[in-house]
């Protein structure tokens, strides 16, 4: 089973490749799903360490709130990303078919 450091450092590096990628690629969707994944990976590491917190834990588990926020912000900003970049791509869509009825009507 993966250490919670490792699927911290495999959700942050899906954020990154996310981020980098085009709004139409194909990659994106698996790395979405992978995101999820990841995700309820970490939960259950999560919810193991606070069954029965310690004051030793106390802080890892400051560390992985701060974390979690830190995710929390970077998904945020590529929902916004990928949000802008499909309402660009229907703008253009949208602008392409006025051209081709403009067009089709000559």
């Amino acid at each position: 089973m993966q250490t919670i450091e490792q699927v911290n450092n495999a959700v942050s590096d899906t954020l990154v490749k996310l981020e980098a990628l085009p709004a139409e690629d194909e990659a994106t969707d698996k790395l979405v799903s992978d995101l999820q994944e990841l995700i309820a990976k970490r939960q259950l590491l999560l919810d193991g360490l606070l069954l029965a917190p310690k004051d030793e834990d106390r802080e890892q588990l400051e560390l992985q709130l701060k974390l979690t926020r830190d995710f929390e912000v970077q998904a945020k900003a590529v929902l916004q990303h990928r949000q802008e970049l499909l309402h660009i791509g229907r703008k253009s869509k949208r602008q392409l078919n006025v051209y081709k009825s403009i067009d089709s009507n000559r």
